[in-house]
């Protein structure tokens, strides 16, 4: 389940509030996102509502809030069912052989709207549950608990709250250097497909297509035991030899 933190401005006007996912696995994925959806909106309504600390009562406010939100939920959902998705990435799922993966995947690009989509798909039309998996690490040598508790690099500017005795040289550079994975896997009995990314491949430092951002791939054809894969993807390097692509466009049209 999603999580909520909130962090006070040192200021005392106001604070940053993040959610993130912890890992989690072999869910229903549209239950999954339902929720998650549906909590961080009622978080962020609740929040904006009673800052403004309206003569309502608050049984009422929680009423319309949950309402609100399940109503941008089922809109939501609308369109993530709408979505066109890539029929070479509906293939994959019952291709049969490592060779006809790849052939389905050359030139393959998605974008995260086609993600969502094509996850909702797999589980709902072939049984596919979801997985996701994170791992995150800091250059070797960094003491990760001087870390000041929020950190945000904008240009060559950095705002951080908290404590921390790193210089704002220091805190850049752990940031740019940190090494994030996050993993995605399908799996259905002992079918498995996995599309995984870095953060460096989202800021266009690997070489792929003068840094393109695009997802690694790999499944049970492979030859790789999938806990194998797992582990490799939660270290701090990993080495799953030389993998197929599927080009990701539109992911800074997401971000604001």
């Amino acid at each position: 389940m999603i999580r909520k933190h909130t962090i006070p401005l040192e200021s005392g006007q106001g604070s940053y509030t993040i959610f993130n996912s912890p890992d989690f696995e072999f869910v229903d994925p549209t239950q999954h996102f339902a929720e998650s959806f549906i909590v961080t909106n009622v978080s962020m309504m609740r929040d904006l509502i009673l800052l403004k600390k309206p003569p309502i009562p608050l049984e009422f406010i929680e009423n319309f809030i949950h309402k609100e939100a399940l109503k941008d939920w089922f809109k939501k959902l609308k369109d993530i069912n709408d979505t066109k998705i890539p029929d070479n990435l509906i293939a994959l799922l019952t291709a049969n052989t490592k060779k006809d993966q790849i052939k389905l995947l050359k030139n393959l690009s998605i974008t995260p709207d086609q993600l969502i989509g094509f996850i909702f798909k797999a589980w709902t039309d072939y049984g596919f549950r979801f997985s996701q998996y994170t791992s995150e690490y800091y250059q070797n040598g960094l003491d990760k608990s001087k870390m000041p508790k929020l950190v945000e690099i904008k240009g060559d500017t950095v705002f951080k709250i908290g404590d921390t005795s790193l210089t704002d040289g220091q805190l850049k550079q752990a940031v740019d250097h940190r090494k994030v994975i996050v993993a995605k896997f399908f799996d259905n009995k002992t079918s498995w497909h996995c599309f995984f990314l870095t953060f460096d491949s989202l800021k266009g430092k690997e070489t792929w297509k003068n840094g393109q951002p695009h997802y690694h791939y790999i499944s049970d054809k492979f030859g790789i035991d999938r806990q194998k894969v797992v582990e490799q993807l939660k270290g701090r390097k990993y080495n799953l030899g030389n993998l197929p692509h599927i080009d990701l466009i539109g992911y800074n049209d997401n971000e604001e």
